[in-house]
């Protein structure tokens, strides 16, 4: 496979004149049915790309593995390289007039790769209008390609005695409270600890959804004590069943060096796009400090592992759906504004091969926020609307599959 991606480089690379005009960079559509995402081109290598995980909104299962990314619509497969200007659509060999290539741990595929690629590699599954800068793809279409036919049974096989129906699967839900042990997180003005409101709050929540039996409810701490952050998502992937529906989240309290910053918000992993975002990333990832003798701690670049691998990117939008639930969730009980859903590479989502957020319930910094972090009565009350998120993001997941089996 090597000396193929090795050969298309070649070959590409001395092609006379194989040079193309770009367009210039704006946003695409990616349609699946009736829902629309919006997908802004990346031009910083010269050439505009798009994030391989926009190709999740029109239905492709992705895939990340031995240096390939792997797009798949039903049976057809794409197989393509970082550095490599090369497909391999269902072993054929098709070439791009630029390279896939990886930036900040998330993989970009040139524009040409859908204008060009997809009609090629899932006619009658995807259309592409290269114009218009619109990918569609129907529901319906790629649910018939996906269908395995049942086998027939011959005549003169035995009749099986029909079997009791399995209970049905519990869901799984971690909820991690953030810091502890010598990593205390923030510091109120009155002396509040972060890590002990983390805790308090998550075990509430922890508390309400297991009156749920549908659900399977974990605590990655259930005491005052440090886990490294690369393991606390670790910990969720071992805890889950092959195929289990599953969701992780991180709870935590902001802090600003400016005291009078106030409200809630809530993150997903991908690369951050502010500086604001940078700077709460920063202030949470700087628990690994505290790591280098913790279980797991110490040892590598832990956004850089799970950034890498696109398996990740498979949950971006489900992440960033639920990020929306629970902010509006909050914005019914909570005192201060709501900053809105965010991204930033929080080294304590990487590795959650799930759904999985970050929620900053508010500035413990402040200290009128701070007194209400502290009150056993507004913890219930955020812990409710948290445990409420998780059954909305359920919910919704219920009806998208049911409106796709009819």
């Amino acid at each position: 496979m090597r000396v193929l991606y090795a050969f298309l480089l070649f070959a590409l690379s001395h092609t006379p004149g194989f040079a193309s005009s770009q367009p210039a960079p704006g946003v695409w559509h990616m349609v699946l049915g009736t829902e629309t995402a919006a997908v802004a081109e990346s031009t910083e290598r010269g050439y505009p790309a798009l994030p391989a995980s926009a190709l999740l909104s029109v239905g492709a299962r992705l895939s990340y593995g031995r240096g390939e990314v792997i797009v798949q619509w039903g049976p057809r497969e794409i197989r393509l390289r970082p550095d490599s200007p090369g497909a391999l659509v269902d072993g054929r060999p098709l070439m791009m007039a630029n390279p896939v290539y990886q930036a900040n741990g998330i993989v970009y595929l040139p524009a040409d790769f859908f204008s060009a690629i997809l009609p090629q590699a899932a006619p009658g599954l995807v259309s592409v209008d290269a114009g218009n800068r619109t990918v569609r793809a129907d529901p319906a279409v790629l649910a018939a390609a996906s269908a395995v036919p049942a086998p027939v049974a011959e005549a003169s096989a035995p009749v099986a005695m029909p079997q009791p129906a399995p209970p049905p699967r519990r869901r799984l839900v971690v909820i991690d409270a953030g810091h502890g042990g010598r990593d205390p997180g923030a510091r109120g003005q009155a002396g509040t600890r972060e890590k002990d409101i983390n805790l308090q709050v998550a075990r509430r929540v922890v508390e309400i959804l297991r009156q749920d039996t549908t659900l399977e409810v974990r605590l990655t701490r259930n005491s005052d004590t440090l886990i490294a952050l690369r393991d606390r998502p670790r910990m969720a992937a071992r805890w889950r069943d092959e195929g289990q529906p599953a969701l992780f989240m991180s709870i935590h309290c902001n802090a600003h060096p400016s005291r009078g910053e106030t409200g809630y918000e809530t993150y997903f992993l991908a690369e951050a796009r502010t500086a604001e975002s940078r700077r709460v990333q920063e202030m949470e990832d700087a628990a690994q400090q505290y790591e280098d003798d913790a279980p797991g701690g110490g040892s590598g670049d832990a956004l850089g592992f799970i950034m890498s691998d696109l398996r990740q990117n498979q949950h971006l939008r489900e992440s960033s759906d639920w990020a929306q639930m629970i902010q509006d969730r909050l914005r019914e009980v909570h005192p201060g504004p709501s900053r809105g859903v965010k991204q930033a590479g929080f080294a304590v989502l990487v590795g959650a091969t799930m759904p999985a957020v970050l929620v900053e319930l508010g500035f413990i910094s402040n200290r009128n926020e701070e007194q209400m972090l502290a009150d056993p009565r507004q913890q219930d009350t955020l812990a409710r609307q948290l445990a409420a998120g998780v059954q909305d993001f359920f919910r919704a997941t219920d009806r998208r599959q049911s409106r796709a089996g009819n």
